[in-house]
This record gives structure tokens, C-alpha cells and sequence, in this order.
């Protein structure tokens, strides 16, 4: 443990989980929680257990496809990161299949809660049916989030690589339609749930995508006509 962080090797795979991670996701957890210890701790080892499957998912493809540094994982902040330079340029379908193994991973860890709950190995007490609803959103919940169509989500890598055009234009093009959608969601996140964290990050999002799609033009502007790469 070092820097403020849990340093360790799982699979072969460098890991660290640092406490801003553990600070945001407690914090998430307690808001929730209504103060009960035992279901904010509860929440944050259920959220790091998720979050190590979902990014050992892109780990583990991106480790197919070769890589010439890591995979490393970090849970950092708000998120979990796959860190890795590939050992050569990756086609389009690499790439959506490196960002889909991430959701992939983590619906998979659901399906084994559900199957769990469905054969009754969570108790009929208030505190398991609250563990087996964590471990469902934390999964289920996180994996389809994860899919939406808005970077740098897994769903808005996805978005780009099926783009067309140059990989300037599909990345400018995917940042124009995750702005739509952020701003969209964020509209709908508050007019039915009045949920100002969801509406938070949403607005966040969308701002990224906005500072994408500007440095993105700018650069456009002054680039020199290339020759254009068919993929």
C-alpha cells in the first residue's frame, strides 16, 4: 500500500485501488444507505468486487489481442481503468470487443446473483434482500450504464468504432452524439427521478464530450489534408 492506494497483482494483471475511489463510491453507498454502516460497507465491497470483474473483462481481451504494456487496472475516482498499449494498431471489431468485455464481465457476475437469489441462498431477512439488490445493481445496473452511447463510457468506444470516416471524424462525430444523449438523459434523470447525482455526472459527461468535440475541430482546422485510411 502506497500513495494513498492498494497495490496488488491478480491474474497476472497489476491492480490499485486508490482511496479517492473508495471515498466516492462510500460516499454514494451512505447516501443511499441512510447512515447503516453495515450496508456502506456492504455497498463499497460489492462496487470494488464489481468494478474488478468489469475491468478485468477488458484486461483479459485486451491481453488476447496482444499487448506491449499491461493490462494494469486502477479503480480510481469515480471509475475503474484498464491501462494498455496494444502491440499493434487494433481493426475496429478488436477494439468493440476489447470495450464490450467490460459489461460483458460485469452482467455475468449478475447473472450468478440472480441465480443466487432464485435458488434462495440469500436469507428472508431485510439486511440479505438489501446485499442481493446491491450485488443486482452494482452488476445488471452498472453493465447496462456502462453501454450507453456516450463517451468515454464502454458504449460510446463502441459508438466510435462503428462510425464512419477517419478516426478523427468518428471520434468528433461519436463526442456530437454523446452530447446529445447526455444532455437528454440528464433531462430525463431529473424530470422522473429528480436524481441531482445522476443529472450530475450526466452534465459532466456531456461537458467532456463538448471540450472533445472543440480540441477535436480545432485541430481539424489546422491539420494538412492526409490520405484518407480504409479500414
Amino acid at each position: 500500500m502506497g500513495n494513498g492506494a492498494i497495490r496488488f497483482e491478480l491474474f497476472g494483471f497489476p491492480v490499485s485501488i486508490h482511496s479517492s475511489f473508495i471515498l466516492v463510491i462510500g460516499l454514494l453507498g451512505y447516501s443511499s444507505a441512510r447512515g447503516d454502516l453495515a450496508i456502506v460497507i456492504a455497498f463499497v465491497v460489492a462496487a470494488i468486487v464489481a468494478v474488478l470483474v468489469h475491468e478485468l473483462g477488458h484486461a483479459f481481451a485486451a491481453r488476447s489481442q496482444g499487448t506491449e504494456i499491461g493490462p494494469m487496472i486502477s479503480l480510481e475516482g469515480m471509475a475503474g481503468l484498464t491501462r494498455y498499449r496494444p502491440s499493434g494498431p487494433l481493426s475496429r471489431g478488436q477494439s468493440i470487443f476489447i470495450s464490450a468485455a467490460g459489461p460483458l464481465a460485469g452482467a455475468l457476475l449478475g447473472v450468478v446473483v440472480l441465480a443466487a437469489a432464485i435458488l434462495g441462498l440469500f436469507p428472508d431477512t431485510n439486511f440479505a434482500i438489501t446485499l442481493r439488490n446491491i450485488g443486482l445493481f452494482v452488476t445488471f445496473g452498472w453493465s447496462i450504464l456502462n453501454l450507453l452511447p456516450v463517451l468515454p463510457l464502454d458504449g460510446g468506444h463502441i459508438l466510435t468504432e462503428v462510425m464512419p470516416g477517419s478516426r478523427m471524424d468518428r471520434q468528433r462525430r461519436a463526442a456530437a452524439v454523446s452530447i446529445v444523449i447526455a444532455v437528454a438523459g440528464a433531462i430525463l434523470v431529473w424530470w422522473w427521478l429528480r436524481d441531482l447525482f445522476g443529472v450530475a455526472i450526466l452534465s459532466m459527461l456531456a461537458f467532456q464530450n463538448y471540450s472533445l468535440l472543440s480540441a477535436s475541430n480545432r485541430a481539424r482546422a489546422v491539420a494538412p489534408p492526409t490520405t484518407p485510411r480504409i479500414d
